[in-house]
């Protein structure tokens, strides 16, 4: 039996690798958006989960972190069964009165027909919607205690500051450095090993997130217990100067690349998102002791990031770019006039997952000559593709997500638990805020993160609770010896 159990668990660590290696791999092709590096990703993903399913036995049972989030699993599967059945077949009368105007939309009206105007398009975003779906189960069960979610965390940080470094790199030192050749050395702005610049902003918005999240863990594990103000900026200081100072570096680093992205709404929702979880953080811990520690770090930064990497690395013209918007200039607002249209028309059942590049087409203005492949709105889009049901759906993981993120750091004890809470926290306020105005949740890997955000909220809601119970299971044990 100590064989077996030891075999077991070099098997469930090999799983984790696994795991983490998919993580970083995600963004590293075009951020998995080509149909070879989405499925190469896909495939991944359901290889570890079969293997994953190969070792559950009475010895390996479930991580308390899936017993108690059964209500956000089945939403996140409730999508791609929504994708499913717009797939589905339907004779015209019952096509016609679940989605008219689907109905009009084939010419042959005596068919059967599905909701999905695009068949092919929706079967594809089922398949992503599935993935997502399994990584999220696969993050509940692999991530089992605080030290793997520490190192996912860190990993999530890493991530970020190469694709913050690549994309500096091919900035500045052009053609040179752009060793993928994305743009041929002469892009103004950095996009990492991302096609556009908008989503590498996202996924650098999520990784400084986690970042963020860690240097709160680190504030609250510091053994200072005094409140005082002096105390409190020993505490800070001592943080910055310690071993973790390399974080506060990566932290720098992924903001230049932010700032140096150019992205209007990437900035924007990263700044607003860091101040407002600033302020709910301080309300949360206005009781403790950290308080006034973690006030500090909120506000250096604010200030250095803003004051001084973003006047050194381009604010300048970051501000420039928002000054010169207009609706007259911007492709968006057109788009969004469109897909309001859509939206009137498909509210109910929509025209299919993935659907929105086809089905636009034939709403475009016939005067107009701008086409767009994304609503780059993403709550827009997914209201027109999957209805109302699949906005809904959509609507609960992130509130429960949210939710949970709270709730760990008002109720959990252990630092990265709390630090966990507050990055999944921020992380999702940041893409929410861009996703008002582009569409990082068409994107693979931004995807990915954004689930895995969702899954730290849930495990650090959850895993204090495990580690408590294994404790009490050991201590009754040793009392029956």
């Amino acid at each position: 039996m100590l064989v077996f159990h030891k075999l077991f668990n070099h098997i469930e660590s090999a799983l984790f690798v696994f795991f983490c290696f998919i993580l970083l791999w995600s963004p590293i092709p075009l951020g998995s958006h080509r149909v070879w590096s989405a499925a190469l990703l896909e495939l991944l993903i359901a290889t570890l989960f079969c293997i994953w399913l190969l070792t559950l036995n009475s010895h390996n049972p479930l991580a308390k972190a899936l017993t108690q989030n059964k209500k956000i699993i089945i939403l996140f599967f409730l999508i791609p069964l929504w994708s499913a059945l717009q797939l589905v077949p339907l004779p015209p009368d019952l096509l016609n009165i679940v989605s008219p105007q689907v109905s009009r939309y084939y010419e042959d009206s005596q068919a059967w027909h599905s909701i999905s105007v695009d068949t092919g398009a929706t079967l594809y975003k089922l398949q992503k919607s599935i993935a997502y779906a399994l990584f999220f189960v696969l993050s509940l069960a692999l991530i089992n205690t605080p030290k793997r979610l520490e190192n996912v965390a860190n990993l999530v940080v890493v991530s970020g500051v190469l694709q913050a470094v690549y994309g500096v790199l091919s900035v500045l030192g052009g053609e040179a450095f752009d060793i993928f050749h994305i743009h041929d050395g002469r892009q103004s702005s950095t996009t990492g090993t991302f096609i556009n610049r908008n989503h590498l902003a996202g996924y650098l918005e999520m990784s400084i997130a986690v970042g963020v999240g860690l240097l709160v863990t680190h504030i609250i594990q510091n053994k200072d217990d005094y409140a005082g103000l002096r105390a409190s900026i020993r505490n800070f200081v001592f943080t910055l100067l310690s071993g973790k100072a390399r974080l506060r570096v990566f932290l720098a680093l992924m903001v230049v690349a932010l700032v140096l992205s150019h992205s209007r709404m990437g900035n924007t929702a990263f700044f607003a998102s860091l101040g407002v979880c600033g302020v709910v953080g301080l309300w949360i811990y206005r009781k403790s002791h950290k308080a006034k520690s973690l006030a500090i770090l909120f506000i250096s930064l604010i200030a250095i990031d803003m004051l001084i990497l973003g006047s050194w690395f381009g604010l300048d013209q970051l501000a420039a770019r928002l000054e010169g918007t207009t609706v007259e200039g911007d492709g968006r607002f057109f788009v969004f006039q469109r897909s309001l249209v859509l939206l009137q028309d498909f509210w109910l059942t929509g025209s299919g997952a993935g659907s929105f590049y086809n089905i636009f087409m034939s709403y475009r203005d016939n005067h107009s000559y701008l086409f767009f492949d994304f609503a780059h709105n993403d709550f827009l889009q997914i209201a027109i593709e999957y209805g109302v049901i699949g906005f809904a759906l959509f609507g609960l993981i992130v509130l429960f997500s949210f939710i949970r993120a709270i709730q760990a750091q008002q109720q959990r004890q252990t630092a990265i638990l709390k630090g966990a809470g507050f990055a999944a926290m921020m992380g999702i306020i940041s893409l929410m805020i861009h996703s008002s105005s582009d569409f990082n949740l068409q994107i693979p890997a931004n995807a990915l993160l954004f689930t895995l955000l969702c899954a730290f909220a849930c495990i650090a809601h959850s895993m204090e609770q495990q580690e408590h119970h294994k404790k009490k299971k050991r201590l009754t044990e040793t009392t029956k010896l």
